[in-house]
């Protein structure tokens, strides 16, 4: 038996399913499969004696100790197996006992680097994070490394067979000097700074229909100015105005959610153009915090909040501007007549006669092009950098565009922040 050993789910789930009397499972977090195999046990081994211990904290999950159907799995396990699942905040080391083996390791924050694959062909290859203890630990860990005062030989030993050369930790320090790590408590600020907010840019193209316009050849729109200045004045129609007011039926919601009647038909509810664009500045007024320069932020715990209510608006939006589109179908004949005639009483100021028929065919292909403009929305999220939370602008102008609760919720950052900068100066300035 080897007493380094490469932990993963794998090693984890072999160990769990070999248990006949107890296991105890002391952990930041558990992930899926090594929650089921521990179900799987439960439900095969009478009297199993079972006790789990983990930090239930949502950090867990997000650093990659455990995950959420993992935790919740095991929830359901001791409320229905009647074992006990304790709570330890702050716990970061594994350890699984199962009858009388133990197995001590470093849990892998897998948001940061990959569990060990446990299939390295030599050992010098190994990435060994655990300890499997037998009943004499002490004297079997001096034999696995080869301990002064043992028989054991250094080629012999399970780990450290090599030599840490001069040039070896050389290469290292070259290395962090040509790129130096990011100091520990400002990385865990960013992590945590990350955790809280995220940036979001929610766009909307072609909701304003009421702003759309008939454009038509300068030889047209412009027939009552002479020479060289014709093609230099651009004139346009809006002949859209009164839609902005005019509404129509589309789908309704309920805080984002479908609406339905007792016979589960949808219900339907009016809206215009300006009704619609009162929702979208509701959304961005509730949920973004603008930082100008930077972008607009959200607070993490809003974004399912506003993923779901952008779904419904764009659901209206579509509805909205087909129904709108159908009335233009309807309204085309007379909408061509009222240009037409604007622009020939424009061109007969100057004695111009237009080709009817050819300005009609013109006026037709912008009006279908126009209202085939079918309205876009977008809703995108990208992370905070380390570069943004370390810049002091950026947290000046974050601390001002953030409401009091939500300065409440992330914690008093800024101050961490810079508590964190000064500890690592004093350290750059010791190694110099």
């Amino acid at each position: 038996m080897s007493t380094f050993q490469e932990v993963n789910d794998a090693s984890l789930i072999k160990l769990i399913g070999e248990a006949q009397q107890r296991v105890v499972f002391v952990a930041p977090g558990v992930h899926q499969t090594v929650a089921e195999a521990l179900g799987q046990r439960l439900a095969e081994v009478d009297r199993l004696q079972v006790t789990v211990v983990i930090d239930p904290d949502e950090d867990v999950c997000r650093i990659g100790y455990g995950d959420a159907k993992g935790l919740e799995l095991l929830s359901s396990y001791a409320e229905r197996q009647s074992f006990a699942l304790m709570a330890q905040p702050g716990l970061r080391v594994g350890v699984l006992l199962v009858d009388d083996v133990t197995l001590v390791w470093s849990p892998t924050p897998r948001s940061v680097e990959a569990a060990p694959l446990g299939n390295a062909a030599s050992p010098t290859e190994r990435s060994p994070n655990g300890l499997l203890l037998g009943a004499n630990p002490g004297e079997q860990l001096a034999h696995a490394v080869s301990a002064a005062g043992t028989d054991t030989l250094p080629f012999d030993a399970e780990v450290g067979v090599e030599v840490v050369t001069k040039e070896r930790v050389q290469k290292t320090l070259d290395g962090l000097a040509k790129n130096p790590p990011i100091p520990v408590d400002l990385a865990r600020i960013t992590r945590v700074f990350s955790t809280k907010l995220q940036f979001a840019e929610f766009t909307v193209k072609g909701a304003k229909f009421s702003k759309r316009e008939l454009k038509v050849s300068n030889d047209y729109m412009n027939a009552d100015i002479q020479g060289e200045l014709k093609g230099l004045v651009e004139s346009r129609l809006r002949a859209f105005g009164d839609f902005r007011d005019e509404e129509v039926e589309v789908p309704a919601f309920n805080n984002g959610n479908e609406v339905f009647d007792s016979s589960q038909k949808r219900l339907m509810e009016k809206v215009s153009e300006a009704s619609l664009q009162r929702q979208r500045n509701e959304l961005e007024r509730r949920y973004l915090f603008n930082v100008p320069g930077f972008g607009r932020l959200i607070a993490k715990d809003d974004k399912q909040d506003l993923e779901r209510l952008v779904a419904a608006y764009r659901v209206q939006l579509e509805a909205y501007s087909e129904a709108i589109r159908q009335r233009l179908d309807a309204q085309a004949g007379k909408i061509i007549d009222e240009a037409a005639k604007l622009i020939a009483e424009r061109a007969a100021r100057t004695g111009s006669k237009l080709d009817e028929k050819q300005l009609r065919d013109s006026i037709q292909k912008s009006l279908d092009r126009t209202k085939d403009e079918v309205p876009e929305v977008k809703l995108v999220f990208k992370d905070v950098t380390y570069e943004q939370t370390k810049n002091p602008e950026f947290r000046a102008k974050v601390d001002k565009a953030l409401p009091a609760a939500k300065r409440k919720q992330m914690g008093d950052w800024n101050h961490d922040f810079d508590a964190a900068k000064a500890v690592d100066g004093q350290v750059n300035v010791s190694r110099s």
